[in-house]
């Protein structure tokens, strides 16, 4: 993200909608389009497909909801949610992993070692296969793609098979919840029978070690229809917002 602020702006020159504008495996992207003050959706939406004409853009669901309309093809959509950790209502506690399960600080461990589980994790059927990559779980980790790896990020070793089979990565992430700040890029499993409920208490567990280290809360986003998001939610996650990307053709 650039950091700079775009406006879109009306025939007056009135404000409409303001943007970050990055790239995106090569096309221009405005991130956050939001709403200016007073401005509507479709008066914002009737200038973004002229003036952002072949960008992809990020937007709430109302504004995203106007775009669609007029054209705009929905690549992704997708909802934020946030943890309060200590300050949240249900706030984390410790939980017992199982004995042939030993967690490891993700910093300490090569991705290669978790390229089986991270393939397995991202099935033909899945919202997210063709998203996860081993490249993008590389640049995770190395902290190039969201920033660095947070302390808590956790992965699970199986230790009768030395295989890592599960890992929740956590981003040092500039900005101030609910919507930036400390984000969790990934939560996933093997999904053999075998490590069913491993995913659920490795999230429990990075939870727990992110308010003992004082983090004011945790963000992560879900593609719609992910079944994960009940697990999401059950853990004390609430949802901030609803998210479409798209592209103006």
């Amino acid at each position: 993200m650039s950091g700079h602020t775009e406006v879109v702006r009306g025939p007056g020159g009135e404000p409409l909608a303001h943007y970050e504008e990055e790239s995106r495996d090569g096309i221009r992207w405005a991130d956050d389009l939001r709403l200016a003050d007073g401005a509507s959706p479709a008066a914002a939406a009737e200038r973004v497909v002229v003036d952002l004409a072949g960008w992809g853009v990020t937007t709430r669901a109302p504004l995203g909801a106007e775009l669609a309309g007029r054209g705009a093809h929905a690549e992704r959509r997708f909802d934020t949610y946030t943890h309060a950790l200590r300050a949240s209502p249900r706030p984390p506690e410790p939980v017992r992993l199982p004995e042939d399960l030993a967690p490891l600080p993700a910093a300490a461990v090569d991705p290669a070692a978790l390229r089986a589980a991270y393939r397995a994790a991202y099935p033909a059927d899945h919202p997210d296969h063709g998203m996860s990559t081993p490249g993008d779980l590389e640049a995770l980790m190395d902290g190039t793609l969201m920033g660095p790896l947070l302390p808590t990020s956790t992965v699970l070793i199986d230790t009768a098979r030395r295989a890592a089979v599960a890992a929740v990565l956590a981003h040092d992430c500039p900005g101030a919840p609910p919507l930036e700040g400390p984000w969790i890029s990934e939560v996933f499993r093997d999904p053999a029978p075998a490590y069913r409920g491993a995913g659920s208490l490795l999230l429990r567990h990075v939870l727990w070690l992110s308010a003992e280290a004082g983090l004011p809360a945790l963000g992560l986003s879900v593609t719609a229809g992910n079944r994960a998001a009940r697990t999401y939610e059950s853990a004390g996650f609430i949802r901030t917002a609803q998210w479409a990307d798209l592209c103006i053709h």
